[in-house]
């Protein structure tokens, strides 16, 4: 017996958002994968770049993500040498040594593809769409579950 050519899972948002995430996941491992780090990692160390000197907890404020998935974040960056902490105190701060900084413009590049990727297969009016409005789904989502300070790891 064939299949149901539609079926719920055809109209499940969270069916269709993990299928799409894992896709572009997929995408984003390819145009990672010459400078030996995970796109999540890259989100970091852009950050980092960014402003240097940042605290772990603005980087899991940005990133929406739990402080210890930073922590790993950052120790396996570190491990890599493309980021130091520097202690003050209690906090720590998160600096790009010059290992990363040597990297930077790859990083960057790396992401440029990947949206450069995408925006050709979706469509660049579609990919700048779809972007804003998950981005509007989560936030409303997130709200509705009064998770506004509980980044999700």
């Amino acid at each position: 017996m064939d299949a149901p050519k539609t079926n719920f899972l055809n109209t499940c948002l969270f069916f269709n958002t993990n299928v799409f995430s894992r896709h572009l996941l997929k995408l984003a491992e390819l145009e990672f994968a010459h400078l030996k780090i995970s796109p999540a990692h890259a989100s970091l160390l852009l950050l980092v770049f960014e402003t240097p000197g940042i605290s772990p907890k603005e980087l899991s404020r940005l990133l929406q993500l739990n402080p210890s998935t930073v922590t790993r974040f950052v120790d396996a960056l570190a491990k890599k040498k493309l980021v130091r902490r520097q202690n003050k105190g209690k906090v720590a701060f998160i600096y790009p040594t010059p290992r990363g900084l040597d990297i930077k413009a790859k990083v960057a590049q790396a992401y440029k593809n990947l949206y450069l990727k995408y925006s050709e297969i979706l469509g660049p009016e579609t990919a700048v769409m779809l972007s804003h409005r998950i981005s509007q789904a989560s936030e409303r989502i997130k709200t509705s579950l009064a998770l506004k300070d509980d980044p999700i790891s």
